[in-house]
């Protein structure tokens, strides 16, 4: 019996993480189209929970900070070693508040499976020591609660201020 075959109607209560799946709340909101337009470059320590995935020099997926040692995104993004980079501004310009540490193991969720699309697509990353918490690097607070209609949510990430094809200011996060 598959993941897909309803065996994963189950919730993970043999993770002792499972709140911190509640920040991804508002990314079932989300409308078809998955590009984030009218974004803007954030401000410097805006988004101190904001983490950048890394294998070798190339970025390839977004993440966030949900405890010292504890990372979540999307399970797509599973690769065999990466690194995760925190206290991020600027992807080009190093400020000295950087701060990367390597990843000791993945934790996709176990109802995920690459054929199914969306379905699930939630990893936990536990890094090989816990991140330096300070004012640019911190975990997201956990909401309360997911976003009501029409409630406006802030997304933060690596992305592009620009539509198709841009390129992001400096190689820095925009919101």
């Amino acid at each position: 019996m598959g993941p897909s075959s309803g065996s994963c109607s189950h919730t993970w209560k043999h993770w002792a993480l499972l709140p911190l799946l509640l920040t991804t709340c508002a990314g079932s909101l989300m409308a078809d189209d998955s590009r984030v337009l009218g974004a803007e470059p954030c401000e410097p320590n805006s988004q101190p929970w904001q983490a950048a995935l890394f294998q070798g020099v190339r970025l390839f997926c977004g993440a966030v900070l949900v405890a010292p040692q504890w990372v979540l995104t999307a399970a797509h993004c599973q690769k065999p070693q990466y690194t995760v980079h925190l206290g991020e501004q600027s992807l080009q310009k190093p400020d000295g508040s950087e701060q990367e540490i390597k990843v000791a193991r993945s934790v996709p969720h176990p109802c995920y499976n690459e054929s199914n699309g969306n379905s699930h697509d939630l990893m936990l990353l536990r890094l090989q020591k816990p991140a330096n918490v300070n004012s640019q690097v911190k975990p997201i607070g956990l909401p309360s609660h997911c976003p009501q209609p029409a409630q406006k949510c802030l997304v933060s990430g690596w992305g592009t201020t620009t539509s198709p094809r841009g390129t992001s200011p400096g190689g820095g996060m925009i919101g």
